[in-house]
């Protein structure tokens, strides 16, 4: 019942005829009471459910054709106006004088000339295509022909040569069955003669040594179960669980070795205020690594920025960017960078102290480079001790807030990460008097740009040593720990060195064996070989055999091709004599009606220039008189083709409401389990009697022969095409201009005008849009708070 209604609301929607001119323009009718073309009944209210269906089909009906009353009443009444002003224009229309004749008679007959020539040309160039196309037709008649016989040849050969393949696998499947069987006697012949020598001891060796193996073996594999793998820290994404579970990081093994998403909520990621995350906790229990004091040495520097490039460059791939190159010119850099912010006691960003900014240039400059990226963070001095492991883990919490919730920086350390091209990183013991109490050392992440020979700054080149991070395998190596003893690992080797001697035993015996039965071995190895050179010479006559055969076929074939190709020639050449016949023929013909309608032409002229004079009143108004009848009976014709063509929408519309009733009804017996046909009720009138809906078309018009004959008599005027089930083109009613009077015998203008239909209630929109808005609009009335803090 669902689906049925939804087919009742679209049809009621699209009831509303839609017609433009000019400008698009919507008609719907406002009323939904009795409107017809011709007949139309109203039915009776519904006595079910299904009934409702039928109420909207005529209402839908009803309504379209009420449209359509109002296109034709508004074709009519401008019909009659173009009509009263073609006739107040013929009215001050002059007579015309003889000059004005002879002038119209010179035109008639330039017109006539061209016109003889338009057609001779024409019809020079139609018969020349005509021979075009026969001599191309016959080129592609001996195209396809030859492409034909070429495909028969081919095919020819194709299945010559598969079956010559296939008699040389017959061949092939022969000798290697017979070489088969003279192997399988060798081998029989070979197992009797050896049967009985071989001392089994050697055999029960290499079996002993296997077993061995296979046992010490199955004791490695069972000790490297027990092995341990230490957890990789993931990150934590709140403050509260930051300092349990898998996010704490008790030793260097805990380390990950790449970038991970903490999968914040997006209000924490995108507010800037919103309390930071300690995404991994540093319990550091089983921390052993170097402690730090004070200034790091250069090759824990170079440590700490190994595990650096390693975070942000798996970052960097994960998110399909370059990696960032890291040199030993721009971690030389860095380190000096440090250096001279320890001394100078700076503990913001570099670039802003300005007393400092001529040495920094300077410094990156002697290592060919300029400074273009910094991302600054700190440590805490509140740690009872610094170590390389707290120093990785503060650098991967930096990293992680840095790339996955930098709103409160509006997201600057991200784009820096995101647009360096070479790196060094270092870590700067804090001198200031004033912060170091609360913040030890500060983490510098420098990006640089090399010197370019234009820059004000370059003394010389420098060729950049590329740096490989190494951190990434040797922590996940530092992870597992346990497994199989050297003295297991070493027992496997000895086993395995165990069983290749006995195997060799084995084989040194069994060679010694086969020398005492040398003769018999020889006898039986000829016999083979024998037998073999027989069987592969069967199969050489056997594959020549087949090639001459196949030779054979391809001569036959080559033959058969030749052949068809001079057939195919003939027959071309014939094809091409008769199209240049055709065309002489053609030329002849259109030579001589040329000359006759020049030879017309000049008669006309002659008649029309001796006959020429001034107009008389009497004549003018004979002529106008004439004009405006035309002009009357092309109104006419319009107007009748208008009505007939809506008579034919009208119908097709009417069909179209009553299949989406008789579907629903259909749809409804099938609900309720009625196999039978039942009968539909006929239409009921206003006073219930029954009555069957019909439409007086009038005297109706095939639409095929009304739209022809509207076009080539009238190519301003467009047949009016109505919506039925399916979204087609909008319609349009166009109604002829009027042209000012000027010439003997005035036609009506073929030049099209804009008429505006008076609109309804409805908004003007485009016709289509229109119709899909109403269909639309009825079928809806179904810890980093902290560290954020320390970040600059």
């Amino acid at each position: 019942m669902k689906k049925s209604k939804v087919i009742s609301t679209t049809a009621l929607v699209l009831g509303g005829l839609m017609a433009t001119t000019g400008t698009q323009t919507i008609v719907h009718a406002d009323t939904v009471g009795q409107a017809t073309t011709g007949t139309q009944t109203t039915k009776s209210a519904p006595t079910s459910a299904a009934c409702a269906e039928e109420v909207q089909a005529s209402q839908a009906v009803t309504s379209y054709a009420t449209s359509q009353d109002v296109v034709a009443s508004q074709a009519a009444s401008q019909a009659t106006s173009e009509t009263q002003s073609y006739a107040s224009q013929l009215d001050t229309d002059p007579a015309k004088t003889a000059n004005q004749e002879r002038t119209d008679a010179t035109n008639a007959k330039t017109a006539a000339d061209a016109a003889a020539d338009q057609n001779l040309t024409t019809d020079k160039t139609n018969a020349a295509n005509v021979q075009s196309q026969a001599t191309q037709q016959a080129h592609d008649n001996k195209t396809n022909a030859d492409n034909q016989a070429a495909t028969n040849q081919t095919t020819t050969e194709t299945n010559a040569k598969t079956a010559k393949d296939q008699a040389d696998a017959n061949a092939a499947t022969t000798k290697t069955n017979a070489d088969a069987q003279a192997a399988k006697t060798k081998a029989d012949e070979t197992s009797q003669a050896q049967s009985g020598k071989l001392d089994p001891k050697y055999t029960t060796a290499v079996t002993d040594a296997q077993n061995q193996l296979n046992a010490d073996q199955a004791a490695v594999d069972q000790a490297n179960v027990s092995a341990t793998t230490a957890y990789t820290a993931t990150p934590a994404t709140t403050t509260a669980d930051a300092q349990t579970g898998q996010h704490t990081i008790q030793s260097e093994k805990n380390l990950p070795t790449v970038i991970t998403d903490p999968q914040l909520s997006s209000t924490v990621t995108n507010d800037p205020n919103a309390d930071a995350i300690g995404y991994y906790g540093e319990t550091l229990k089983d921390d052993d690594s170097a402690v730090i004091t004070d200034t790091l040495s250069d090759s824990q520097q170079n440590e700490l920025a190994d595990y650096t490039l390693t975070l942000i460059n798996s970052w960097r791939k994960a998110q399909g960017l370059d990696p960032i190159q890291w040199t030993q010119q721009a971690q030389d850099a860095t380190i000096a960078l440090a250096k001279i912010r320890e001394k100078n006691q700076i503990q913001g960003h570099t670039m802003v102290d300005t007393a400092s900014i001529g040495e920094f240039n300077n410094t990156s400059a002697s290592y060919g480079l300029t400074c273009a990226q910094e991302n600054l963070s700190f440590l805490e001095a509140y740690h009872d001790k610094v170590t390389m492991t707290l120093l990785k883990s503060q650098i991967l919490n930096t990293m992680t807030g840095m790339l996955y919730q930098d709103a409160f920086s509006n997201w600057g350390h991200k784009n820096n990460f995101i647009n360096m091209t070479t790196i060094g990183f270092a870590v700067q013991k804090n001198t200031d008097p004033v912060t170091s109490g609360n913040l030890s050392y500060v983490l510098i992440f420098e990006g640089y740009e090399v010197i370019s020979e234009s820059n004000i700054l370059f003394t010389h080149s420098v060729t950049p040593t590329v740096l490989t991070p190494t951190s990434a395998q040797t922590i996940e190596a530092l992870r597992t720990s346990g497994g199989a003893t050297a003295a297991q690992l070493q027992a496997v080797a000895n086993d395995k060195m165990a069983v290749t001697n006995a195997q060799q035993a084995l084989t040194d015996a069994t060679n010694a064996v086969n020398q005492t039965i040398a003769s018999q071995l020889t006898t039986i190895n000829n016999k083979y070989t024998a037998q073999l050179q027989a069987n592969t010479d069967a199969y050489q006559a056997t594959l020549a055999q087949n090639e001459t055969t196949y030779q054979n076929a391809l001569v036959a074939a080559g033959q058969t091709y030749a052949d068809a190709l001079t057939a195919n020639t003939a027959n071309e050449t014939a094809q091409i004599a008769q199209a240049q016949t055709d065309y002489d023929n053609a030329i002849a013909k259109a030579t001589t009606a040329h000359d006759a309608a020049i030879a017309v032409a000049q008669t006309a002229f002659d008649t029309a220039y001796a006959a020429a004079h001034d107009e008389t009143s009497a004549e003018r108004d004979a002529r106008h008189a004439e004009l405006l009848t035309a002009f009357k009976v092309s109104e006419d014709t319009k107007l009748a083709n208008l009505k007939t063509q809506q008579a034919v929408d009208f119908a097709a519309f009417k069909a179209a409401q009553d299949k989406l009733v008789a579907d629903c009804l259909a749809s409804h017996q099938t609900a309720s389990g009625d196999d039978g046909q039942t009968p539909s009720k006929p239409a009921t009138t206003t006073d219930g009697t029954s009555q069957t809906t019909t439409t007086d078309q009038g005297d109706q018009l095939d639409p095929q022969t009304t739209t022809t004959a509207t076009t080539k008599q009238h190519n301003n005027i467009v047949a009016l095409n109505v919506r039925k089930t399916a979204a087609k083109q909008p319609v349009s009613v166009v109604l002829p201009n009027v042209k000012p009077v000027s010439d003997s015998r005035v036609q009506p203008a073929t030049t099209t005008k804009t008429t505006r239909l008076p609109q309804t209630a409805e908004r003007r929109h485009g016709a289509s849009a229109s119709l899909f808005g109403l269909m639309l609009l009825s079928l809806s009335s179904l810890g980093y708070g902290l560290l954020r803090r320390k970040v600059r």
